[in-house]
């Protein structure tokens, strides 16, 4: 009775292992075909669409998205659309209701992320291109709430114009961008960096003329100059290619002496000696730091090997002036290396 059952079992098992050798082989179409076979049959039948090559599927990021920073845009334009949207609707509110902001909320949201969804499809986007186009679209955004508060628009033109200045800083940095590579991180930083000091530089500007005179803070400038900064730093991205360590140490070390300033200026004088203390102490200490990290610079091997000849630097220059040169004279100087 075992001998049976061990039989029956290896002719199940030799059975089932036979059997895909058989379905392929079935499956296989023959190499020849038949001479009684009718001329329709051995044609294959044509391809349904067109025909997408390996390349063009290749460029596409996903299904969703034409680039890796597509996800990036439409987040971007549906938190836009929301605040826009709901500055624009909180204008045609009465007192005490809130519907009509709600509802400039939700169709702000969902038209500006549809856009950004059918933008982000047909063209790729990349990581920090979507980075830059955020900012943009902030610091616009900011700009033209500034220049609206600044020119006494009514609250319906100040929506208006805080979402189309934000759409026009967003898809004006993408149409820059595109159709070429990603942003580099130093251009990143470079144009974060112009915008953050533009910012700062307006405010204790801004502080210090709130200080000496009775005209109240003026906040217009402080909301453009982001915007300022920013166009700025991507003028300065095109001849300039800093490393990513001076890009921080320019950054953030004189942030250090700025802080330092703050915390001994502002207990011992009032707001205007304290602005002036400040905006001394940071534009100083940036100034020193840019010249430290530019004229420290050693260029790499590679680099090196393939400069020119001929190298031109802006230097300082002081020399004897006046009649027997008893005066000194200061100035701008170049130098030139062979």
């Amino acid at each position: 009775m075992r001998l049976l059952l061990f039989l029956l079992c290896l002719t199940a098992t030799a059975a089932s292992a036979q059997a895909p050798r058989r379905f392929s082989a079935q499956a296989e179409p023959s190499a020849s075909p038949s001479p009684d076979e009718p001329e329709w049959a051995r044609t294959p039948p044509p391809a349904i669409g067109p025909a997408e090559s390996t390349g063009t599927r290749a460029q596409r990021y996903s299904r969703f998205s034409a680039g890796p920073g597509g996800p990036s845009v439409v987040v971007a334009e549906v938190l836009l659309g929301l605040s826009g949207g709901a500055l624009l609707g909180n204008a045609y509110d009465a007192e005490g209701s809130t519907s009509n902001a709600y509802f400039g909320a939700m169709m702000g949201g969902l038209a500006l992320g549809t856009a950004g969804t059918f933008y982000q499809y047909f063209v790729p986007v990349g990581r920090r291109e979507s980075v830059l186009a955020t900012l943009a679209s902030v610091t616009w955004m900011m700009g033209g709430i500034g220049f609206a508060n600044g020119s006494d628009v009514s609250d319906h033109g100040r929506g208006i114009i805080a979402l189309v200045s934000s759409q026009a800083g967003l898809f004006g940095a993408l149409l820059l961008t595109a159709g070429g590579e990603d942003v580099s991180g130093s251009d990143m930083g470079l144009m974060g960096m112009s915008s953050l000091y533009a910012f700062l530089v307006t405010s204790l500007v801004e502080f210090i003329n709130d200080a000496e005179s009775s005209g109240g803070y003026n906040f217009t400038p402080m909301l453009i100059a982001p915007a300022v900064g920013l166009a700025l730093g991507g003028l300065l991205s095109i001849p300039l290619e800093l490393s990513p360590l001076r890009l921080a140490a320019i950054t953030f070390l004189p942030l250090i002496p700025t802080g330092m300033s703050i915390a001994l200026a502002a207990p011992l004088s009032g707001n205007a000696t304290t602005g002036r203390v400040v905006l001394t102490t940071l534009s100083a200490s940036f100034i020193l730091t840019t010249l430290v990290a530019v004229f420290t610079y050693e260029p790499p091997p590679q680099e090196r090997a393939s400069a020119s000849t001929v190298r031109l630097s802006p230097v300082p220059v002081v020399m004897a002036a006046g009649r027997r040169n008893s005066s000194l004279a200061a100035g701008p100087g170049l130098r030139i290396q062979f």
